[in-house]
């Protein structure tokens, strides 16, 4: 048994405790959270200075191409940057699979214990079945024109299986985002009533492409030979255009949202899906140089989640990192509302919160201590989930 007490103890569902004990048992389990008299004249405490969490809850990365780190520039415009990313992502297996053993080794240490993952093949699998980290792995899919729906969708499908049978149960299909697949994809998708992650609107460009039918996703689709003439433009913004055709009361994760607008943000509001919003800041500085007006999400009462994107777009895999710019971005929000974020609103989203995401007795969420500054987080106990 181990009896952990810091500045504060913050269990996320809870409000902040001073100088109390979180007492966990040889498996990592939380047994009881002492305050006050409580907590007092307790023997064998071991004491830290900062602030006591859960481990974090990374809703949005690309395991499989971490390695691509450094390797494409900064500030090009997301439909640049896909464009580079589809010339260099093809390199040696064997520097692949240590690129993606280093990166899941930076997120255990930046205290993340569970991933929502994206992958496009199974250059991740081996590593995911050594079971580190939790990880529900969405196989995403990219297919614009109709007459591909089926091919595509079985061809995601087995890899599911292949998954299933090398790593784990958590793993569906999911699409890329609405700009990249047919609504007959996109309908295959949400008829298994599964939760799924999709990018969202990500670059102004993808708004004009459903408002106008032009601009620089248009002629990146056409560069990779997609048919689009006889595409029916929505002429509304995509996102409304998305939820109007799934109607899905499963959890839904909208990834990025640089350029939702409040409009938006009503319209998923007024819709039966349940849906998540994942930031990923410096992902979106990375690659547009924007950032959403995060600020405006928290005014319309939200559910967000925080995500790293891979390391082909991001300097770090942390979620401490990307609470940090949010910080510097938007300083009225406050810690205590970012660290929800990056915990307890992800496990939710991903369906484990009963056994991660908040320090409650009974769950096993890993304990994190982040140092008084805030500025770096270091594993006191490791998480079961």
């Amino acid at each position: 048994m181990r009896k952990i007490s810091a500045d504060i103890i913050f269990p996320v569902t809870s409000n902040p405790i001073e100088n109390g004990v979180l007492v966990l048992n040889n498996n990592g389990t939380i047994i009881d959270v002492l305050q006050g008299a409580e907590a007092d004249n307790l023997e064998e405490v071991e004491k830290f200075s900062g602030m006591l969490c859960p481990g974090f809850v990374n809703t949005h990365c690309h395991l499989e191409l971490s390695h691509l780190k450094g390797k494409i520039k900064q500030g090009t415009s997301l439909p640049v940057f896909i464009e580079e990313l589809q010339q260099i992502r093809k390199t040696d297996e064997q520097a692949i699979a240590a690129a993606i053993s280093e990166a899941e080794n930076e997120m255990r240490q930046n205290g993340i214990v569970a991933v929502a993952d994206i992958a496009n093949g199974s250059s991740s699998f081996f590593q995911k079945s050594k079971q580190n980290i939790y990880y529900h792995t969405f196989l995403e899919v990219f297919g614009f024109n109709e007459n591909q729906c089926r091919k595509i969708y079985e061809k995601a499908e087995a890899l599911c299986k292949q998954y299933s049978l090398e790593v784990n149960k958590q793993v569906n299909v999911t699409p890329h985002a609405p700009y990249s697949v047919s609504l007959a994809l996109l309908q295959k998708i949400v008829n298994q009533n599964l939760i799924f992650s999709i990018h969202n609107q990500e670059s102004e460009e993808e708004n004009k492409m459903f408002m106008q039918g032009e601009g620089l996703l248009i002629e990146m689709l056409k560069k990779f030979g997609i048919k689009t003439e006889e595409w029916n433009i929505p002429q509304q913004h995509s996102l409304p255009y998305l939820l109007e055709r799934i109607k899905k009361r499963s959890n839904i994760l909208l990834v990025h949202n640089t350029f939702t607008s409040v409009n938006d943000i009503e319209a998923a509001m007024q819709n039966k899906a349940n849906v998540y919003w994942c930031f990923c800041p410096n992902a979106n500085l990375y690659i547009e140089k924007a950032l959403p007006d995060i600020s405006m999400f928290v005014k319309h009462n939200c559910k967000i989640t925080l995500g790293t994107d891979s390391l082909a777009s991001n300097h770090h895999l942390s979620i401490l990192e990307e609470i940090k710019t949010v910080k510097n971005y938007f300083p009225s929000i406050s810690y205590q509302e970012m660290l929800k974020w990056g915990t307890i609103n992800g496990a939710e989203f991903l369906g484990i919160q009963k056994r991660a995401g908040s320090l409650e007795k009974g769950k096993t969420p890993g304990v994190l201590l982040i140092d008084p500054s805030f500025t770096k987080v270091k594993k006191i106990a490791e998480a079961i989930i």
